[in-house]
């Protein structure tokens, strides 16, 4: 029996582990990193702490002899975070990260440069450059950090940095260099036209299951283990979250939401990410901008730890009070960076406990604001969804989520379902995973189902009624 090694570079850490061919988990480990935020409306990254965790991570693996008879490796990571770097793949800069919304004027500028053509082929028929859009952080750097600017000779993906740390060579996908890739599966002309040379400065473009490359020993790998090229997190995710036929879908928990699902080839919805058809998934997904990352915001301001506030929330009556996530802009649908988070409807009653179910309830909202797009784009109901993440290991948001999208939810036995993807990734490189279905039915398993209780149905349609209404009407106060 095989051994895959999977490597998942998230938001807030870095997880490694080593599961069997038939998704058994042998042993895991993880390293937190820190966000920097030194000016309002930044969030940086130092990769020199990715590193760190990820050597960590990998020496307590091989403490607990977790790293003999490894067949290969896979990886996967944040996207919309970019770092710059010289032909070492020294980095020049801290990695400005999906959460920063530094680059928002200098984004608008450069839509506007695009052709109509071209626009409906960024990000995924989205149709503008972001603030989080390579583009967008390239041009930045180049206005602002001229000194920079003028040493960088790579752009990098956090993946494709940590790949070329392992192998000496950076291997971008095209699942996970969104805006990045043109009709033909490359990188289009039209970005030289954004900011002049951008295209010399990306890696070339691979299958995210082919292997890109062997370990050279560094990071405490043994060396000579072939490495897949992987993909974004949120993507292995779906592939740890069992998607594999149209009509998959899942809402995977983590710092973000992110709501995908799989659909017949074509479709499409104004705020909605397409993903090029890959081995057969036809995806169309959406992330929101804060998910886990609410939670833990009001931890910082109400008191008290992740446990305690969710056993507060557990306490609450019907909620009544609604809260918007919008703690730094929204991501889909909406792709305003300048909307912002709010708590709606307090009254004299209004405690600790209801502050809390709201976020809970808050970011559900966020998630069927998605979920609906994502329905249009795929021209067809969801029947259930399944749930993985970070947030998936509280029961209460879970029933929560279900309460709120009307739909059951399938939690998944392996919650990091990045890192699981991951390895899967690494077990189709090498050819020992067979077709992705295969894999899904062999190493992907379900916990628990969770199913809408129809005593909350008119209230919540209620409230995600006044969530909508409220975000519209405050939006114009951020602009």
């Amino acid at each position: 029996m095989s051994r895959l090694l999977g490597i998942d570079l998230g938001t807030t850490s870095v997880k490694v582990a080593v599961f069997t061919d038939d998704g058994e988990r042998i042993a895991a480990a993880t390293r937190r990193h820190p966000t920097h935020r030194p000016r309002p409306g930044w969030a940086e990254q130092d990769p020199a702490d990715w590193w760190r965790g990820l050597t960590g991570a990998v020496a307590e693996l091989d403490a607990a002899g977790a790293l003999r008879d490894l067949t290969a490796v896979g990886l996967c990571a944040q996207v919309n975070t970019q770092l710059v770097a010289d032909d070492a793949g020294t980095p020049l800069h801290p990695a400005i990260t999906w959460q920063d919304g530094r680059c928002a004027e200098t984004a608008a500028g450069l839509t506007e440069r695009l052709a109509a053509a071209d626009r409906a082929r960024v990000r995924g028929g989205l149709g503008t450059v972001d603030a989080s859009h390579p583009a967008a952080r390239a041009a930045w750097l180049r206005t602002h950090r001229p000194d920079v600017w003028r040493r960088t000779t790579r752009l990098l993906a956090p993946k494709d940095w940590i790949l070329a740390q392992l192998t000496g060579r950076a291997v971008a996908d095209p699942l996970s260099s969104i805006g990045l890739v043109g009709p033909d599966g490359d990188h289009p002309a039209w970005l030289d036209l954004l900011v002049p040379g951008l295209r010399g400065l990306l890696p070339a473009l691979a299958d995210p299951a082919s292997v890109a490359g062997e370990t050279t020993g560094a990071g405490g790998l043994p060396p000579g283990l072939p490495v897949a090229v992987g993909t974004m997190d949120a993507w292995s995710a779906l592939l740890g979250g069992g998607i594999a036929a149209p009509g998959d879908a899942i809402d995977v928990a983590g710092t973000s939401e992110v709501v995908a699902v799989a659909a017949t080839p074509g479709g499409g919805a104004p705020g909605i990410v397409t993903f090029p058809t890959w081995r057969g998934l036809h995806v169309h997904a959406g992330p929101t901008q804060a998910g886990g990352d609410a939670l833990t915001w009001a931890c910082s301001v109400l008191g008290g730890t992740v446990e305690e506030l969710l056993g507060l929330a557990g306490t609450a009556g019907p909620g009544t009070v609604l809260f918007l996530p919008q703690l730094a802009g929204e991501r889909a649908p909406l792709w305003d960076p300048h909307l912002r988070a709010h708590w709606l409807g307090a009254g004299f009653g209004t405690g600790r406990a209801e502050l809390a179910l709201a976020v809970l309830e808050g970011v559900a909202h966020a998630a069927r604001h998605v979920l609906a797009a994502l329905e249009s784009a795929a021209g067809a109901p969801v029947p259930a969804l399944a749930v993985c993440g970070g947030g998936a290991n509280s029961d209460l948001w879970c029933q929560v989520k279900a309460d709120v999208l009307d739909r059951p939810l399938r939690r998944t036995a392996e919650r990091d379902a990045g890192v699981l993807g991951a390895a899967m990734l690494a077990g189709l490189a090498v050819g020992t995973g067979g077709s992705v279905a295969g894999l899904a039915a062999r190493m992907v398993r379900v916990d628990r189902e969770f199913t809408p209780d129809p005593r909350q149905r008119r209230r919540l349609d209620d409230a995600h009624g006044r969530y909508l209404e409220a975000q519209r009407a405050l939006a114009p106060i951020f602009r």
